[in-house]
């Protein structure tokens, strides 16, 4: 079966990791949190979360990788972007068809850092950007464009989670997983 992982680090945005997880592993998808530099993160609001597993224990899955989501907060993004097997892993899933998910300042410090955004449609936190050949879609608070999907910011977590599942499992696993969590 294959699998989502969920790439954090130290830094990471608690609702722009959590809800993914959460909603992820609810609609029965396989989720893995990878924690990148060690196995237990803290976000800045002191929240700690020890991972299912670190990044060196699945560089090699790129084949069995169908998701791979970068949430956000600021120090997050960066380690995340400034990571080469992170981004080696990450381009190996995209050029395999798989979906690849930013959140916040990850698109921009992750994807956009490595050239995945030029020529796509996106959104990141208000501001941010501008600086990229391809500027995002300000006030757009979910995009999807090809096999990659970015969210606004951690107010968007649910709508970015949303589609999230909808790309994998369908319109009707999202319904389903709508219902069940009683979703707007």
């Amino acid at each position: 079966m294959k699998k989502a992982y969920v790439f954090i680090a130290n830094g990471f945005e608690e609702v722009e990791a959590i809800t993914p997880i959460d909603y992820l592993r609810r609609a029965n998808i396989e989720t893995v949190v990878v924690g990148v530099g060690t196995r237990q993160v803290k976000s800045p609001r002191n929240v700690t979360i020890i991972c299912d597993t670190e990044l060196n224990e699945v560089l090699e899955k790129t084949d069995e990788t169908l998701l791979v989501v970068l949430p956000g907060g600021l120090d997050n993004s960066k380690s995340l972007g400034e990571s080469e097997a992170v981004e080696n892993f990450v381009k190996a899933v995209h050029k395999n068809g798989g979906i690849i998910a930013a959140i916040c300042a990850a698109p921009v410090l992750t994807l956009g850092k490595w050239g995945m955004l030029d020529g796509k449609k996106f959104t990141c936190y208000p501001g941010m950007g501008e600086d990229l050949a391809t500027k995002p879609l300000q006030g757009e608070r979910v995009v999807r464009d090809g096999n990659i999907i970015t969210g606004c910011g951690a107010g968007a977590a649910e709508e970015f989670s949303f589609a999230l599942i909808e790309a994998v499992s369908g319109k009707t696993a999202l319904q389903e997983l709508k219902k069940s969590i009683v979703a707007r």
